[in-house]
């Protein structure tokens, strides 16, 4: 298990994830639910799309400016609290202005959320994997210079 994803696979990964995903919790809730389906429903991945693009390019600007670390954690966490708010400001939107029915839309934006959480902690597992083995080469390298 000692794969390490460069940036390219990761991006397409993350991309067909959340669109893979989309289809089929759309799908499900279609087929299983259909009283409670609704095309407002269909904002959620769209939402999520967008998120996990800006997830992939902050990353991608704080690898080129090669951030030391503890500011590129620090700028990971502020833009964490940014998606946490704008995620309750589309929440609150959804609830107050649009009436759809609220129980479906929680629990698909709340397992959609879930599954962005876990596509971002394998985005950053992915990050530092490709760290350690980038610094053990480098080191190997200047053992044999």
């Amino acid at each position: 298990m000692e794969r390490a994803y460069r940036a390219k696979e990761t991006r397409k990964l993350v991309i067909f994830g959340i669109l893979i995903f989309g289809i089929l919790e759309m799908g499900f809730i279609r087929l299983v639910y259909p009283s409670h389906y609704t095309n407002y429903l269909l904002f959620i991945p769209l939402y999520f799309l967008l998120l996990g693009t800006s997830v992939l390019l902050v990353l991608s600007r704080m690898k080129r400016k090669r951030l030391h670390p503890g500011r590129a954690i620090a700028r990971l966490m502020l833009f964490n609290v940014a998606q946490m708010l704008l995620s309750f400001l589309l929440m609150s939107c959804y609830y107050y202005f649009i009436d759809v029915q609220e129980h479906t839309v929680l629990i698909t934006f709340s397992v959609f959320y879930i599954f962005f959480m876990c596509l971002k902690f394998f985005i950053l597992y992915n990050i530092d994997k490709l760290h350690k083995i980038e610094t053990k080469r480098l080191k190997d390298a200047n053992k044999n210079t």
